[in-house]
């Protein structure tokens, strides 16, 4: 049998995790469907990529609950998210 190669994620890709989890966090306090926020929390618990991670930010953050919500001003997480060319959140 052969070794299955570990493939760990890239520092963005941790970084994307853990702002995923905040907007996971601060969604459940808004309101935003639980479906929504299972399904992110689920992808959490995979090995997600960079593209299934904004993806799943992008649906939490497209909600009407999560209007005007921003990520704290010249903080990592908001950098980041503009390098990826996120609006500012």
């Amino acid at each position: 049998m052969g070794k299955r190669k570990t493939v760990w994620p890239t520092e963005r890709e941790i970084r994307l995790r853990f702002i995923l989890f905040a907007v996971i966090d601060a969604a459940s306090v808004q309101g935003v469907p639980a479906e929504l926020l299972l399904q992110a929390h689920k992808l959490l618990r995979e090995s997600p990529n960079e593209a299934q991670l904004l993806d799943a930010l992008d649906e939490i953050l497209a909600e009407d609950e999560m209007d005007g919500f921003r990520l704290p001003p010249g903080s990592e997480a908001e950098e980041l998210m503009q390098a990826l060319k996120k609006p500012a959140l």
